[in-house]
């Protein structure tokens, strides 16, 4: 009989990609080795990637998808960050108005309490580039705002779920009767028009 296929561990075969990906600032150190930064590639060249979703057993399975997951969120771009640390006070358009610039996001939500009152101290940004997350992030982490006062600056780092169709459906599975509130949606910008959360998955749900 023909002898088993031999699985090679996750990191030898991250190890191969050495040179299709420059992670994000911090990323580096997660993965135990130097990345040599080039350009990313498109995801037709990623069959590396598609080897890796083909291992077999439990725990290397498990670590071979972190891996994978991290690597292509970064091929596709880096587009959302999560900043923490706003007054409980702030609204969405407070937040847009001293922090980013229009024409540069289609996708802001700062979660509301239950009674809708106040923030919970976090929002979400999808930015339409990779270059304007990196420039806002730089920009803004570690900055205080200005129209309240806040105990601890802005912490601005990149969110797990990226991407403004991962975000729409990331709310679309938490969805709750209070976002049926005009103040407790997200603003969300397609082709410079305004949508509501709604219409932002209809939208969604045709491609």
């Amino acid at each position: 009989s023909a002898p088993p296929a031999m699985v090679r561990p996750p990191q030898v075969l991250l190890q191969q990609m050495i040179g299709y990906f420059r992670p994000p600032p911090g990323l580096e150190l997660s993965v135990g080795f130097e990345y040599a930064a080039m350009s990313k590639p498109s995801l037709d060249t990623l069959s590396t990637m598609d080897d890796m979703e083909s291992l077999s057993g439990e725990s290397t399975h498990s670590e071979a998808m972190a891996l994978v997951s991290e690597a292509k969120m970064h091929c596709l771009g880096m587009t959302t960050v999560k900043v923490r640390n706003i007054p409980v006070m702030y609204t969405q358009e407070m937040l847009v108005s001293e922090c980013v610039n229009t024409g540069t996001f289609d996708f802001l939500f700062l979660p509301r309490s239950g009674n809708g009152q106040t923030n919970l101290t976090y929002a979400f940004i999808n930015f339409v580039s990779e270059e304007h997350a990196l420039a806002f992030k730089e920009q803004c982490h570690k900055k205080r705002l200005t129209q309240l006062v806040a105990r601890k600056p802005l912490n601005v780092s990149f969110a797990d779920v990226q991407g403004l169709r991962g975000n729409l459906m990331q709310l679309k599975k938490k969805k709750t009767r209070l976002m049926e509130a005009r103040q407790c949606q997200p603003i969300i910008i397609k082709n410079g028009q305004h949508l509501t959360l709604q219409q932002a998955w209809d939208v969604c749900g045709k491609r």
